[in-house]
């Protein structure tokens, strides 16, 4: 078997294997090239592929995100051929990722919660392999988050009569245009930093995939969808400025958004990475549908 770097030409052999692999999340061939190749921080040098006989049979990709005060080192994806799991080739892999992180400045990885561009915040414990697997090399869980999914098909999220509530309060609730851009990173900057990239992919969108609400004629809210896993009925990031919450604004924002997926022609709608499920509920029916376990590790710097 030899270690090597990722190819482009590899994509096709890659999809093949994730999908055989990782059995709870199924994905085309567009929503992997956007987790690989169009991640702001692809490194090459973090894409690991094992090959055998000319055919794919494990990969691991890592990410380094980096602000100010730190770089966040991250196992994006890993996956192994499922005949050849407990081999040692997932070991040999991370070892080597883990190294190369090291390498490159971080002190700690977390796994596969690499936002803004992720596929899943989490480990899903129903991969009890992979569980497993990572405890036994001092990965160690600090804590769950979850996503919840809403069923579009027997919903029709009408807004009208609370948008009208809202105008006679002096809030305009509008789908954004490129011109807001400023105004909108200005709110994202005071409150909301880490989702400045998801919103503005959302405002490049074609229709731009972000819905505002605006108070004296300055944006105080937002909701998208599409700005990460696109085209798969993932909602989010939303967030209301707290001078003006309880008007009932993200309810009506958080619709609008769904209204949209439903007319993409999807069935249901993902809410990831949620925090308040009563809100959620309360406004789209959503229910919690999956689980996550996040864990993290501390490397020493190489």
């Amino acid at each position: 078997m030899t270690l090597r770097l990722l190819q482009d030409s590899d994509i096709e052999q890659l999809l093949r294997l994730w999908n055989r692999s990782a059995s709870f999340d199924q994905i085309t061939p567009e929503l992997l090239e956007e987790k690989v190749f169009d991640d702001p921080n692809y490194d090459r040098e973090l894409a690991l592929a094992v090959e055998n006989e000319r055919q794919l049979v494990g990969f691991i990709m890592g990410v380094v995100r980096a602000d100010e005060a730190e770089k966040r080192g991250y196992i994006k994806l890993i996956m192994i051929e499922p005949k050849l799991q407990r081999n040692g080739l997932g070991s040999r892999l991370v070892q080597q990722l883990e190294d190369r992180l090291g390498r490159a400045g971080c002190s700690m990885i977390r796994l596969f919660e690499s936002t803004p561009n992720y596929l899943i915040p989490g480990l899903d414990p129903r991969y009890t392999e992979a569980v497993a697997f990572f405890e036994k090399r001092g990965y160690q869980r600090d804590g769950e988050t979850a996503n919840m999914e809403v069923d579009l098909s027997t919903q029709d999220f009408a807004t009208a009569e609370d948008e009208q509530r809202l105008r006679t309060e002096g809030v305009e609730v509008r789908r954004a245009f490129m011109g807001d851009h400023d105004e909108v990173i200005n709110l994202l900057q005071r409150h909301w930093p880490g989702w400045i990239p998801e919103v503005q992919r959302e405002l490049l969108n074609y229709p731009v995939s972000l819905h505002l609400a605006l108070y004296k004629e300055r944006v105080v809210a937002f909701a998208g969808y599409d700005g990460n896993n696109f085209n798969t009925g993932w909602f989010g990031p939303m967030g209301t400025d707290p001078a003006v919450r309880k008007r009932g604004i993200g309810g009506v924002l958080v619709r609008l958004c769904l209204q949209d997926i439903k007319a993409q022609g999807h069935r249901r709608a993902i809410i990831p990475w949620v925090g308040p499920y009563n809100f959620y509920s309360h406004y789209t029916g959503a229910r919690i549908s999956r689980i996550f376990w996040r864990y993290k590790k501390e490397i020493g710097k190489k």
